[in-house]
């Protein structure tokens, strides 16, 4: 179930296209670069000189890392109209502050609406982008263009301009219920990630990038230059830690349990050697010794693999916990499971059952 559940997760449509995507971070000293007016100048000038380098396809700028752990925003918001919650509570979405080409970049669609452009900006009314889901979740099966929600702990007033489609920027299996975008011009943090689609390997992009950042301000450093595929791996990194860890450990019970059940019916067979011979003197078969010892051998097998259905249903809500898109009561798995270790044990028994029906009753006999 796990490896079934690891690879369905690694399969996972995230919504962002991270082939040939290339990150960098840069932190923004703050004597420098003190408000929303310097940092959005920044970005622009970075974007200009990042157009015209040679290699880079497509740049942008947002402050968050999808699937980073930790690098990730989030911000309160509310319905503007009815009954509107106090901060303590209201419900926080994942957020966004995004350039120009963000969209495009990552391969996002708009679903309806209309994305930012040049007249978003300080001294325009305040706008947004909101998921599918999220637009969804708090509108139901209203129109949301056009809406108001009031975001952030000052509770700022923006109009949502256009709905996008649904992304997991947190964690690859499980997707935010709202996720909300607002133009870098209207807000914006002392730190940008540039984000760049290019063919070139990871150390020339990163070359270029400092280049063209140095011609704005040499001044400032490229952090955590990687590709975004690499973060994504690092992303499905614990789960597959776990399914090598799991896969091995089962892999070990099984190997120990097949040697235990081999021991046991062995042992069985050494002590009852006089009786077989006592069988097959008086016109025992060999299928009769062989059937004797399987059924004797397989029962407790049978009896424990039934306790452990019966428990896989009685816990199924704690391993599904640990599932991801896979039924712990998944018949096909089950029952795979089951046949695999039914097999194994019916392997271990045969084995000396089988040899206890070649034995030569006369020698059998001799040896009591």
């Amino acid at each position: 179930m796990r490896i079934t559940s690891f690879v369905r997760l690694s399969q996972q449509n995230i919504g962002y296209h991270t082939d040939r995507v290339w990150f960098g971070l840069v932190t923004l000293p703050e004597p420098r670069y003190p408000d929303l007016g310097a940092r959005t100048r920044l970005a622009e000038q970075t974007l200009a000189a990042l157009r015209n380098v040679p290699g880079l396809d497509t740049t942008t700028i947002c402050a968050d890392i999808p699937l980073f752990p930790g690098a990730g925003s989030n911000i309160l918001y509310s319905r503007a109209d009815g009954e509107i919650l106090p901060l303590d509570k209201r419900a926080a979405a994942a957020y966004h502050n995004i350039t120009a080409d963000y969209l495009k970049l990552w391969g996002i669609p708009i679903l309806s609406g209309r994305d930012f452009d040049e007249h978003d900006t300080a001294d325009h009314p305040n706008v947004l982008l909101i998921s599918q889901s999220g637009a969804k979740k708090i509108f139901g099966n209203e129109n949301p263009i056009g809406k108001t929600l009031l975001v952030g702990g000052g509770s700022v007033p923006a109009e949502i301009v256009g709905v996008v489609a649904d992304v997991r920027s947190r964690k690859v299996g499980q997707a935010d219920d709202v996720e909300l975008y607002r133009p870098w011009t209207q807000e914006s943090y002392p730190f940008l990630g540039i984000y760049a689609r290019s063919n070139l390997a990871v150390n020339e992009v990163t070359r270029l990038v400092h280049g063209a950042l140095a011609k704005v301000d040499p001044g400032l450093a490229i952090a955590l230059p990687q590709s975004m595929n690499t973060i994504v791996a690092q992303a499905l990194g614990q789960a597959r830690l776990m399914m090598w860890l799991l896969g091995i450990f089962a892999g070990v019970a099984l190997l120990l349990a097949s040697i235990g059940i081999y021991g046991a019916v062995a042992y069985t067979v050494e002590q009852r050697t006089s009786e077989i011979g006592v069988r097959m003197a008086l016109g025992a078969q060999t299928r009769d010794v062989l059937r004797l010892i399987l059924h004797q051998g397989m029962r407790p097998v049978l009896i424990g693999l039934a306790i452990g259905i019966i428990a896989t249903f009685a816990l199924g809500r704690l391993i599904a916990a640990q599932l991801y898109q896979v039924s712990a009561h998944s018949p096909a798995l089950l029952g795979g499971a089951t046949a695999l270790l039914a097999l194994t044990a019916f392997i271990a028994c045969l084995v000396p059952a089988r040899r206890a029906a070649l034995l030569d009753p006369i020698q059998a006999l001799r040896a009591e």
